[in-house]
């Protein structure tokens, strides 16, 4: 048993050596303030509490929306990662088509298959 549990067994313990002695009515009022108390942190579990409004919005009509929240949220970093990259791309490649025609090569330079080996051999350094 981990240290909490054997706390709370030793603390239940010695709260109940004392119930004898009183009022079957006192005993009865508290065993329904447990129960009560009990429900409430049960349905504190299943719910989503969202912080920062008051004691916090507890929705439990939707049991699952804190892992449909998840998915949502692991989507949208994942279209926006491709899409970021893809943006990334499209500007290395303005900045290799910006320099090619910023250089004053014959056009023929650029009908060369030698040519076309050095590009894909130079943007694949640069990237790294």
């Amino acid at each position: 048993m981990n240290e909490n549990t054997e706390f709370g067994y030793k603390t239940r313990q010695i709260l109940n050596e004392g119930v004898d002695i009183l009022d079957k009515k006192v005993v009865a009022r508290l065993y329904e303030a447990r129960q009560t108390a009990l429900n409430g942190q049960r349905s504190t579990v299943m719910g989503l509490r969202i912080a920062g409004i008051g004691h916090g919005v507890e929705l439990a009509i939707f049991p699952h929306l804190r892992n449909l929240l998840a998915v949502v949220a692991l989507s949208v970093g994942a279209v926006g990662t491709y899409y970021w990259d893809a943006y990334e791309q499209a500007r290395e490649f303005e900045e290799i088509d910006s320099a090619l025609l910023a250089d004053e090569l014959p056009p023929a330079a650029y009908l060369d298959r030698g040519f076309h080996a050095w590009l894909e051999y130079a943007s694949d350094s640069s990237s790294q």
